[in-house]
């Protein structure tokens, strides 16, 4: 089942600049690769939104295969409309401690 709406949230944006930017600073062929593993991870979001397993809440998670990052989204469906939105909510390195906002 995809998606109707795919959203990547103001501080996912902000926290996949900063990833990309230190990859960069390391190598940019490493930024490429670490940027392409977040597209694809992102495709399969859209196309299996439910594969992951509620971790927080309503909070999924996607582990990237290469990279030590978490994708963290949630899913809002709108029965009336029959619409799906899928909000990336943030992007976290794994052995990272933050507490979770909804």
């Amino acid at each position: 089942m995809a998606s109707d709406t795919f959203r990547v949230g103001k501080r996912a944006e902000k926290n996949l600049s900063k990833i990309l930017d230190y990859y960069t600073d390391i190598d940019e062929k490493l930024a490429n690769r670490f940027f392409q593993e977040i597209d694809k991870c992102f495709e399969y979001i859209k196309d299996y939104p439910y594969m992951f397993t509620k971790r927080y809440r309503e909070i999924r998670v996607c582990f990237t295969k290469v990279f030590p990052y978490g994708i963290y989204y949630v899913i809002k469906v709108t029965p009336k409309r029959k619409t799906t939105t899928i909000t990336v909510i943030n992007i976290l390195h794994t052995s990272r401690k933050v507490k979770y906002k909804e």
